[in-house]
């Protein structure tokens, strides 16, 4: 057996045996050859996992990829048993599903009055399970969000791509952020296995620069300003852990010039070639003597730090950044743009 009576196979019976309950109505009103073939298939897999042959190769005897597993638990053969065809068609979903992700990325032409904004993504591989968003409020707030989903590939492109949904759902109602990240963590819950998570941080800034923020098991946000840095750790727990759990906000005000900088893991883990971290500490000083600068400048040299450190190390984890600057009195001439 591949992966092994966990938790994670236990929630994978619970759920093919829900889907196979669904399925079995349908067909009692619509009995097409595609509604059978699938419910063969979800029967084929339960089969599997009741005989120890879960996650084991049908062609090579061998072990399915762990990732393809947990992406699709209908998987029967491992990627080197694709047929040519299949590998080709594998390929295309998963160029069309990259296309897709970056088309969900905050537009590189997005402007708001009072701020100036600069982001970097890349994922590690076709498909990332970042989230960054900036969203307008129905008041004028400007809404920033920034999520790193457990796992990678295309299981977490998915569930990174359902948050996008949840909160851009959830922020015309104008709730505050503990409340609207409450919500979110609810519906979330429901599309995720026990196994699955997500950090986030969920902020909302005003014209005036009220700044109020949740940070639910993130890594902290940088609050760089003239006098110095500030943190602002995680206050609870990661989106997914419990249905109902409760979220708890931070407030201040920002002064013109203030920047609130975001990242992700892939950013302070990344390695060299000696297998060094890269670190929050390298990040902080590079964010330090950028600080009175525009985000563009600070976020750019972080990018071309973390490319020096790295140097042919391949990227292993998914990478963002994101700096948010309050500057009230250059109004429209405020923009948005990624590297």
């Amino acid at each position: 057996m591949a992966i092994g009576e966990t938790a994670y196979v236990n929630s994978v019976r619970e759920q093919l045996l829900a889907g196979r309950a669904r399925l079995s109505d349908v067909l009692g009103e619509n009995r097409s050859e595609r509604m059978l073939r699938l419910l063969e298939e979800v029967d084929s897999a339960l089969h599997r996992i009741d005989h120890g042959a879960f996650g084991v190769c049908e062609v090579c005897q061998g072990t399915v990829d762990e990732e393809v597993i947990r992406e699709n638990p209908l998987a029967r053969v491992c990627l080197d048993c694709l047929t040519p065809k299949q590998q080709r068609a594998l390929e295309y979903d998963l160029e069309l599903a990259a296309q897709i992700q970056k088309g969900l990325l905050p537009p590189c032409d997005f402007a708001f009055a009072g701020w100036d904004i600069f982001y970097h993504y890349q994922p590690a591989g076709v498909v990332g399970g970042d989230y960054c968003d900036l969203i307008v409020g129905n008041d004028g707030e400007l809404y920033f969000v920034m999520a790193d989903v457990s796992g990678k590939g295309v299981a977490a492109a998915m569930l990174s791509s359902n948050l996008r949904a949840i909160f851009r759902s959830l922020i015309p109602i104008g709730l505050g952020t503990a409340e609207l990240v409450t919500r979110a963590n609810q519906l979330f819950r429901q599309s995720t296995l026990p196994t699955q998570y997500a950090t986030l941080v969920c902020g909302k800034t005003t014209a005036a620069g009220e700044l109020e923020m949740v940070n639910a098991g993130h890594l902290p946000v940088l609050l760089a300003a003239a006098s110095g840095t500030k943190m602002f750790e995680s206050t609870s727990q990661p989106l997914g852990m419990f249905a109902d759990q409760q979220f708890r906000a931070a407030q201040t005000r920002l002064l013109p010039g203030d920047t609130l900088v975001l990242y992700t893991d892939g950013i302070s883990e990344a390695e060299n070639d000696g297998g060094d971290e890269y670190g929050a500490e390298r990040l902080q000083r590079v964010i330090e003597e950028y600080r009175v600068g525009c985000p563009a400048k600070l976020v750019g040299a972080c990018k071309q730090q973390l490319d020096q450190f790295r140097g042919k190390r391949e990227r292993f984890d998914d990478e963002t950044l994101l700096a948010i600057q309050y500057a009230p009195a250059m109004g429209q001439h405020m923009h948005t743009a990624a590297v």
